[in-house]
């Protein structure tokens, strides 16, 4: 009886030893604070604003082209305009009839052909 009781009473006491070791200490009271540290280096803050005066600058390039990209069509239109509009015009200077237009020859003499 008395390994027994030995061999029980001695797990009792490691199982206590060992949850003993493994537990964090108790807190005590606060110390003294410290000398506060050197502060980090601070990064590029330009860079954020460099991207985007980079995308604005891209995006007024783009507006600007297709503005000019738009004018140009708009002046093509206009010369394509002007020149139906001569046809026309010679058309009914010579009377030449629909799918006709006017040929002017080395002699300076106007004649109608055919389209």
């Amino acid at each position: 009886m008395k390994i027994k009781t030995s061999l029980i009473v001695g797990v009792f006491s490691a199982a206590l030893f060992i949850a003993g070791c493994t537990a964090a200490p108790a807190q005590g009271p606060p110390g003294p604070q410290g000398q506060p540290g050197a502060t980090g280096q601070t990064g590029d803050p330009g860079q954020d604003a460099d991207h985007r005066r980079a995308d604005e600058q891209k995006r007024a390039d783009d507006q600007k082209r297709g503005d000019e990209q738009k004018l140009a069509d708009d002046q093509k239109r206009g010369d394509d305009q002007r020149r139906a509009d001569e046809k026309v015009r010679e058309r009914q200077d010579a009377g030449c009839a629909a799918g006709e237009h006017v040929y002017t020859n080395a002699e300076g003499r106007k004649t109608c052909v055919k389209d």
